[in-house]
């Protein structure tokens, strides 16, 4: 265990960074690996799989950090605040109703990587789709998402250039 009381908060933050930037070239090196290895239709099936896992996982752990007496919307939110989408990325979340929010990412990390590796984009939107809706479900049962946009569209009306997707996070019912 690290000896954090230790460590000065540059110091951790540092290294929680790196080893969180590890964790999602992983992922990365994991998705080629299974893409090489399995049939096409079971490794579409087992990244899916495993993006649900991981959505309903990191929803779990940060129950047992944050306040117990959150609810609704703002709930989803502080989750999605804490989240590992926040520690990668430029998350615009901009709240619609008390019942509904969009969040969208400017200048996606994933998609930069595709294209300095020669790619037009990184094809996200079924895996992207199933590891929010594992996570917002886990929170809040009700919770649906809604896809806005993903590459290889362009952002949509209203957006910014630089926003590379978005989604529409509700509370029962689209708003």
């Amino acid at each position: 265990m690290f000896p954090i009381e230790e460590w000065s908060k540059d110091h951790l933050y540092m290294t929680m960074r790196e080893l969180l930037y590890s964790f999602n070239f992983m992922w990365f090196l994991t998705e080629e690996w299974v893409k090489k290895n399995c049939p096409p239709q079971q490794a579409k099936e087992g990244m899916l799989y495993l993006a649900g896992e991981f959505g309903a996982y990191e929803a779990r752990r940060l129950s047992k950090i944050l306040p117990k007496d959150l609810s609704g919307i703002d709930k989803l939110i502080t989750f999605l605040n804490h989240s590992h989408w926040c520690a990668f990325e430029d998350i615009i979340i901009e709240k619609k109703s008390d019942i509904s929010f969009i969040m969208a990412t400017k200048g996606c990390s994933s998609q930069k990587a595709a294209q300095r590796w020669g790619l037009s984009h990184y094809d996200c939107t079924e895996g992207a789709l199933r590891l929010r809706t594992a996570f917002f479900t886990h929170i809040d049962p009700r919770a649906q998402v809604d896809k806005l946009f993903t590459p290889p569209s362009p952002p949509a009306d209203g957006f910014d250039s630089a926003v590379s997707c978005a989604w529409l996070i509700s509370l029962g019912r689209k708003s």
